[in-house]
């Protein structure tokens, strides 16, 4: 069974992996989500620091996944925000 967590990042990495090229500022992609705006911050943290998303601040910035899709497992994913003992 998969935590809250893991679900939340599931979700945005899909979200992110539809609009590829394009980053998505955190309100839509938490609109789009359904993910609590507060909550899917702490999750693209942990994706960033596992190297699977990528930040740009500033007007047009948001988050883009960091790596090709083909490149991203779903265990990529899990491990980055709540790893499997």
């Amino acid at each position: 069974m998969l935590s809250k967590t893991a679900e939340y990042a599931l979700r945005a990495m899909v979200c992110l992996a539809g609009s590829p090229g394009r980053p998505l500022a955190a309100d839509p992609l938490a609109e789009r989500t359904k993910v609590p705006r507060a909550y899917l911050h702490r999750v693209l943290q942990d994706l960033a620091a596992g190297g699977l998303v990528a930040s740009r601040p500033g007007p047009g910035g948001g988050y883009e996944l960091a790596q090709p899709t083909g490149q991203i497992t779903i265990l990529d994913i899990v491990n980055a925000v709540s790893p499997i003992e």
